[in-house]
C-alpha cells in the first residue's frame, strides 16, 4: 500500500474540561483556536495534514482494533472518495443510547455499501477530493458531514465500511440531552439545506419535523375547538397525527433488529425527536423572520 506515514494533530476549539492537562501528561501537542465551528477545526488540521488520506476523529470516539486496516481496504478501490461507518454506543449504555443505538443500526450495511453520508466524526477522505469540493463549510455548526458527503458524491462513491467500528462515547445519555442535540441538528439541517439544496433522501429528516408541526397545530386547534364544544374529539384526532407516525416507525424498527420488546422506548424516542426537530422548524421560522 502506498500509506506508510501516519501522523497525529490534535485540534481543540476551547475546551475547559482537563482536555489540554491529560495532552500536555501524555506528550501530544495540541493548538487551540478559540470560538471557530468544529467545521473549520477540521479544514484547519487538513491543511497541516500531509498525507493523501484525512481521516476525522472526534474526542468522544474511540476507535476500536482493526479500524486503520479496514480504512486501508476500503480506499483500494479508486472510486472511494470517503470512507467510515456509523459509530456504536458504549457497552454500560443507557437506555436512551442502546434504544437510539437499534434506530442507527438500520443504517448500518452488514457488508461495505455506497450510502448517501457518513458522520464526520468517523470518517476519512481523499486529500485531493476533500479539498476539489472546498472542504467543511465552515459556516455550518452542525449537519457539516451531510454537507460535506453531498458535495464529495459528485467526485466518487461514500462507503460504509463495517469494519471501521468505532464508539461514540458522547451519545446522548437520557432525554434532556437527547431533546437539546435534536434541537441543534435540526437547526443544522436548515443550515445545510440552504447551503447545498433541497435533495430528495433529505425528505425524512425535513418532512416528519414538518408534519409533526403540523400536528402539534392540529392538536391545539383541535384543543381549542373541544373546550369551546365541551367535547373531545379533535383534540384526540390532534394527538392522534402526532403518535401515531411514531408509533408505526417504532414497530418497524423494532422488527427489523428483532427487538419487539423496544417497541415502547423507540416510541418515546420518534416521539421526543419529531418535537425536538418540530421546535427546531420553529425557531428556523422566528429567526428567518426577524433577519428577513
Amino acid at each position: 500500500m502506498p500509506w506508510k506515514i501516519a501522523e497525529l494533530i490534535v485540534l481543540d476549539n476551547g475546551s475547559t474540561d482537563g482536555t489540554h492537562a491529560v495532552l500536555s501528561e501524555m506528550e501530544i501537542a495540541f493548538q487551540v483556536i478559540e470560538r471557530v465551528h468544529v467545521s473549520a477545526l477540521r479544514n484547519h488540521g487538513a491543511r497541516m495534514a500531509q498525507g493523501e488520506l484525512l481521516a476525522f476523529v472526534d474526542s468522544d470516539v474511540e476507535l476500536l482494533p482493526g479500524w486503520i486496516e479496514a480504512c486501508l481496504s476500503a480506499f483500494r478501490d479508486p472510486t472511494v472518495v470517503a470512507a467510515g461507518c456509523f459509530p456504536r454506543v458504549p457497552p454500560q449504555a443507557t437506555w436512551v443510547q442502546r434504544t437510539w443505538d437499534l434506530h442507527q443500526r438500520r443504517r448500518q450495511p452488514k457488508q461495505p455499501e455506497s450510502v448517501a453520508w457518513l458522520p464526520s466524526m468517523n470518517l476519512v477522505v481523499r486529500r485531493d477530493a476533500f479539498w476539489a469540493v472546498g472542504g467543511f463549510n465552515e459556516q455550518l455548526e452542525t449537519a457539516e458531514d451531510v454537507d460535506l458527503c453531498y458535495r464529495l458524491s459528485t467526485m466518487g462513491t461514500i462507503l460504509c465500511q463495517p469494519g471501521m467500528q468505532a464508539i461514540h462515547w458522547g451519545e446522548a445519555s437520557n432525554l434532556r440531552v437527547f431533546w437539546k442535540k435534536e434541537v441543534w441538528r435540526g437547526l443544522g439541517n436548515f443550515q445545510g439545506l440552504r447551503a447545498h439544496g433541497f435533495r430528495w433522501d433529505e425528505l425524512p429528516s425535513l418532512g416528519y419535523p414538518l408534519y409533526m408541526v403540523c400536528g402539534m397545530l392540529a392538536l391545539g386547534i383541535g384543543s381549542l375547538w373541544d373546550l369551546w364544544h365541551v367535547y373531545i374529539r379533535a383534540s384526540l384526532l390532534g394527538l392522534g397525527s402526532l403518535i401515531v407516525p411514531a408509533g408505526l416507525l417504532a414497530v418497524k424498527t423494532a422488527w427489523s433488529t428483532g427487538r419487539l420488546r423496544s417497541i415502547g422506548p423507540l416510541f418515546l424516542l420518534y416521539v421526543t425527536y419529531g418535537l425536538a426537530r418540530a421546535c427546531a422548524v420553529i425557531k428556523a421560522a422566528v429567526s428567518g423572520a426577524r433577519n428577513s
